[in-house]
């Protein structure tokens, strides 16, 4: 194979260090994009970093004070000596266009840094002590990692970037957080916020399968971004079922069983249609298998699909993941739910979380849970942005007077207030509306 020249362009590395010496101020305009190894001549890589350092000690950038800061490290003959300067600052280059000319220096130095990572993973790959799962990791770390530094995703910012960013959020709401279509939830919460980790706990059949499909659903449907639920409990085909009976008003427990009456066919075929129309992934990889890095891993696959957007994650539940046998399962969830809130914030979405409530609830006289009943905790409470404890009365007293009211505590909000709201909930179809709302 015939070596290639890796991407350069010499000319415009040239016009940005003769831009910085003739016009100081130019570096400001690039100093936060562009890096010294992002040059492919070894002598401009050391013009730049000199400037650089001349620029973060707040001296001034000009011809004699480049020559003496690289006298000082004994790298002038490095960068070319004088004779180098000089002939960059005879070229006739605008430095208004020096945002232009980082651009396409940057374009070129992530270009060689994907060569580099590819030649990585090639060579992990004869290496077969290298195990294949350790490769596809590896692989997707470096890809991954090259596309978010490439879209400056995590950087330093001054207050007044970030008040922009504020008061733009405020005039456009859905960019910040996504509502539920549950009025008396979204004025405790906000909605469903991005970046936040959000626990919905409860004890078996109380509803959180339910209404993290609704709040999936919900999303999918009113903001068009993919929704990606991780079924750690529950099959993909039950859980599609449920979803089937949400747009139908089918009998989830009929349709789980294949027992369709005649007359509810059109209704079945028009509900499927519209399911389809809703970007909802689902993944039901055993829980025995599913780890922090496959999620980010299938989360990366899928923002992709989708041209880099992701709209809402659930996982149900995490109590499922992580090494049942383990001697100190608080240690363990402590450790998955830091890495799940690591991932809505690298991802920037609301990652909805469901985890089992400990059986001592069972055993007091008011069985609503509180945020120490959840089960082996360990920092899921610490980690959690939101909290919200199901309870439903009717379901340990057929004959009490709250039926189809589910209670949802909001036990934690670190953005806002906690307390108790009601909604209506029909856990035969999932369909939940407002307390003051009405079924018909």
């Amino acid at each position: 194979m015939i070596d290639r020249i890796l991407p350069h362009n010499t000319e415009a590395e040239e016009a940005i260090i003769a831009s910085i010496i003739i016009d100081p101020k130019a570096i400001e305009q690039v100093a936060s994009i562009l890096n010294s190894e992002a040059f492919y001549v070894t002598q401009h890589s050391y013009l730049y970093k000199a400037s650089l350092a001349l620029y973060e000690q707040g001296l001034p950038i000009d011809l004699i004070q480049i020559e003496d800061c690289l006298r000082q490290h004994k790298q002038l003959n490095k960068a070319g000596g004088k004779v180098k300067i000089n002939r960059l600052l005879k070229q006739n280059i605008s430095t208004a266009n020096i945002n232009q000319y980082a651009a396409i220096v940057m374009d070129k130095y992530y270009r060689r840094k994907l060569i580099a990572d590819c030649q990585d993973i090639t060579a992990a790959c004869y290496d077969e002590t290298n195990t294949l799962s350790d490769i596809y990791e590896q692989s997707e770390a470096k890809i991954y990692g090259l596309k978010v530094d490439n879209n400056s995703k995590f950087k330093t910012l001054a207050v007044s970037d970030y008040l922009a960013e504020a008061i733009h959020s405020i005039n456009n709401e859905k960019f910040t957080h996504y509502a539920t279509g549950l009025s008396d939830l979204d004025s405790l919460t906000g909605g469903l916020n991005k970046t936040d980790l959000i626990i919905v706990a409860a004890r078996a059949s109380m509803g959180k399968t339910w209404l993290a499909c609704y709040l999936a659903k919900y999303v999918a449907t009113n903001y068009q971004l993919p929704v990606v639920f991780f079924s750690a409990e529950m099959s993909g085909q039950y859980l599609a079922k449920r979803f089937l009976a949400m747009h139908t008003l089918i009998d989830s427990s009929r349709l789980i069983k294949n027992m369709i009456y005649e007359s509810e066919y059109e209704i079945l075929v028009e509900g499927i249609k519209k399911l389809k129309e809703i970007p909802l992934e689902i993944n039901d990889i055993p829980a025995s298998s599913l780890t922090a890095s496959k999620i980010r891993s299938e989360l990366r696959r899928i923002s992709s699909k989708y041209d880099g957007q992701l709209g809402l994650v659930v996982l149900d539940y995490v109590q499922k993941l992580g090494n049942r046998e383990a001697s100190n399962r608080a240690q363990v969830i402590g450790a998955i739910s830091g890495q799940l809130k690591d991932i809505a914030k690298e991802f920037s979405i609301p990652f909805i979380v469901l985890a089992q409530i400990n059986r001592g609830t069972e055993t007091r006289n008011d069985k609503r849970p509180v945020l120490a009943d959840i089960k082996d905790s360990g920092d899921l409470e610490q980690d959690a942005d939101l909290v919200m404890l199901l309870y439903r009365d009717s379901y340990y007293n057929s004959n009490s007077s709250s039926q189809h009211i589910m209670e949802i505590n909001v036990a934690k909000n670190r953005n806002g207030e906690t307390g108790i709201c009601k909604v209506l909930f029909d856990p035969t179809v999932g369909k939940f509306c407002d307390f003051n709302g009405s079924y018909s």
